[in-house]
């Protein structure tokens, strides 16, 4: 099955072409059967930046979420206000009302527009809380157990309590991701990966028969992870028989560059503008 995977929206641009970064993710899923748009970033680079790559928007079948937060799905409006009704794969959790929280303040990082808005846009949604194949070839995740013990979560995260009265830690149910088959193995396309990275790759490697892996592209969180966490992933990697590795997004430069020093020949930057072709 032919693949073609397109960086749209990213922190930074990877080569000098007229299109711009933003705090967000978005990739391109080109197949032989249909092209899917797995998240949307913030929503102010998403049009202009698939222009810009020359990739025509009423080409796009339909659309998949990582997850609710605003960098990943904020430019879903937009997106169907240019192109029209189409079908949107989520988990069913997307609209939790979620929150980045600091020592001095505490900002709203939803999805910034209501089930009915998008509805009214033409969005025709499909919430899939378990693993389910989109199409031949095609995974979403669903809801991904969390069984590895270093993979805590990021405490600045959290959503307001059951009662109303206090906040918790956001468990993130709708961290979700998308694995491809290819004839080199399994592609694994993560937006934030708050599930944790190790996490995500079992739970396909468990739903699939144990496949190869290919290649794993995306936002890892590996950014603000605390250097325990790094290191118990970093040495799940090196035991871990994959290809490539592409960090974006919530990697961060420094995770970014350290995982690139550890593994040279496998770790690119899958920043806006860069492409990834599996034959």
């Amino acid at each position: 099955m032919a693949l073609q995977l397109s960086i749209i929206c990213e922190n930074t641009v990877g080569r000098p072409i007229q299109a711009c970064g933003e705090h967000g993710f978005s990739c391109l899923v080109e197949m032989s059967a249909a092209t899917w748009l797995f998240d949307t970033g913030v929503g102010g680079t998403l049009l202009a930046n698939l222009a810009a790559l020359e990739h025509d928007t009423h080409q796009i079948d339909g659309v998949i979420l990582s997850h609710g937060h605003y960098d990943h799905s904020g430019g879903l409006l937009p997106l169907l206000k240019e192109i029209g009704p189409r079908p949107v794969y989520a988990h069913s959790q997307i609209f939790v009302e979620r929150f980045w929280q600091g020592q001095h303040e505490r900002r709203n990082i939803s999805l910034p527009y209501s089930r009915s808005d998008l509805e009214s846009a033409g969005a025709s949604f499909n919430l899939l809380d378990s693993f389910t194949e989109l199409a031949p070839g095609l995974y979403f995740s669903g809801a991904i157990p969390r069984l590895s013990p270093f993979e805590v979560g990021d405490p600045h995260l959290v959503r307001p309590s059951v009662d109303g009265e206090g906040w918790v830690a956001d468990e993130f149910l709708d961290d979700a991701a998308l694995a491809i088959e290819t004839p080199k193995g399994l592609v694994i396309l993560l937006g934030c990966a708050h599930a944790g990275l190790v996490n995500t790759v079992e739970h396909f490697r468990n739903k699939l028969d144990n496949p190869r892996i290919h290649a794993i592209i995306g936002g890892t969180h590996l950014g603000p992870a605390s250097d325990e966490q790094f290191a118990a992933t970093v040495d799940y990697l090196m035991r871990l028989d994959f290809d490539r590795l592409g960090v974006s997004h919530c990697t961060g430069q420094l995770r970014s560059a350290q995982l690139h020093a550890r593994f040279p020949n496998k770790v690119f930057f899958a920043n806006v503008g860069t492409t990834v072709k599996v034959e």
